[in-house]
Formats: structure tokens, sequence, C-alpha cells
């Protein structure tokens, strides 16, 4: 994720990638690149505490959610040539957490998480009901945000959240999200998000979940 890095005398330039909606058929690479970025999550390396599996379980529970969200939200992605780099998902108001009907159409892939994650299929259920508790239903919400590990702090992840931003801005619409990693929560702050509540428990002597909230910002 794109929390800084570059000197502050030091001029942006952006990236030289596309920025567009993701085409469904990157949606495997898109997943792959969401799991290389919260690969050490703090969230994510509790959940998922096999280092040699946290990649392939996270790319399952991607795959589903990347599934969900390109057909009952929007998915941006940044790409240099042919390759996803960057990848932000996204779900309009009251259309997340996912339905009973959603959840159905994924049983296939709920079942292939199933196998993937064995022994750490109750504390994905845990998280995922702790998040979707807290999820505003006039906001939209950051499911998924990251960018690929080696093309980290170059400003793709501020590429695409000024996107995003800017058409909240120009809808007057207000945006919430969570993060496990308290270094991200400064790099929020500084994009206008604020604390939304008290930061909950992930588990007893687990890492925190921090809810944030960015409100509408009407243009003059």
């Amino acid at each position: 994720m794109d929390a800084g890095g570059r000197p502050e005398q030091t001029a942006r330039v952006d990236p030289p990638d596309s920025l567009g909606w993701l085409d469904p058929r990157d949606r495997r690479q898109a997943a792959s690149v969401l799991a290389a970025a919260l690969a050490d999550d703090p969230g994510y390396t509790h959940l998922f505490p096999v280092d040699a599996r946290r990649r392939r379980e996270l790319h399952e529970v991607y795959r589903m959610t990347l599934a969900d969200g390109l057909r009952h939200g929007r998915v941006l992605a940044t790409k240099l040539g042919d390759e996803v780099t960057g990848v932000l998902a996204i779900y309009p108001p009251r259309t997340y957490p996912m339905t009973l009907r959603r959840w159905l159409r994924q049983t296939g892939r709920v079942a292939r998480i199933a196998a993937h994650t064995r022994e750490h299929s109750p504390g994905i259920i845990r998280f995922g009901d702790l998040t979707s508790r807290g999820v505003p239903t006039d906001s939209w919400y950051v499911e998924a945000f990251g960018v690929r590990p080696d093309l980290q702090r170059a400003g793709r992840g501020s590429v695409l959240l000024r996107r995003f931003l800017a058409d909240l801005d120009a809808m007057g619409a207000r945006s919430y999200l969570e993060t496990t990693n308290p270094t991200n929560v400064g790099y929020y702050q500084r994009r206008g998000y604020t604390d939304a509540h008290p930061v909950v428990p992930l588990a007893p002597r687990g890492p925190l979940i921090y809810p944030m909230s960015r409100p509408a910002r009407p243009l003059a």
C-alpha cells in the first residue's frame, strides 16, 4: 500500500500505469495482487498464521471478493502494460454485507476457500462478522485495497484513491473502511478519514480493527 516513502521536497510524478475499471478476465491476477499486498497485514497474519500457505489462502478469498465486487460493486485497477499493479474494490451504499442470495451464488468459491484455509475458516467468519457490523448503509465501503509489493511506495495507491475520492466528492458521498494495520491509520487520515468508532479486537490479544470514515464533501 502506498503509505508514503517520498521525501517531502520531491515533486510527485504519477507512475506510467493506466487506470480504469477491472476487466473481469483479470480477476485472478487482481486477486494475486491483493493476496501479495496484504500478506503481511497484522489481521491476516493472525488469521492465516502459516506463512507458506497465507498467499494461497488469501488468493482464494480475494477471488471470491472480486467475483462479487465486479457484479455488485466496482473494482478500480492500475495496469502496467498487461500486468495488474494495484486494486481498489468498493461497494456502493446498501450493497454490503453480502445477502444470503449472493452467498449462495458463491457456494463453489466458499467451498474452495474452506478447502484451502481448513482450520482457519472460523477466524475468517469472525473477521467478516466483526467488520460487516460497522459498515454504514449510507457509505461507500472500501472492501479491498492493495498494490503489488515490488511496486509499492511509487504512487499507485494514491492514484487509485484519488480517483475514488474524486468520484465520491462529485457525488457528495461518504466512505467507510477498516484496517488492521496501525501504520495505515495516518495514511488514511491524510486523505480525510477519521476514526469512526472505537477499535475492535479481532481476537483476545490479537490485532485491532480500526474503523474509519470520510464525510461527504459536496463540491462548491
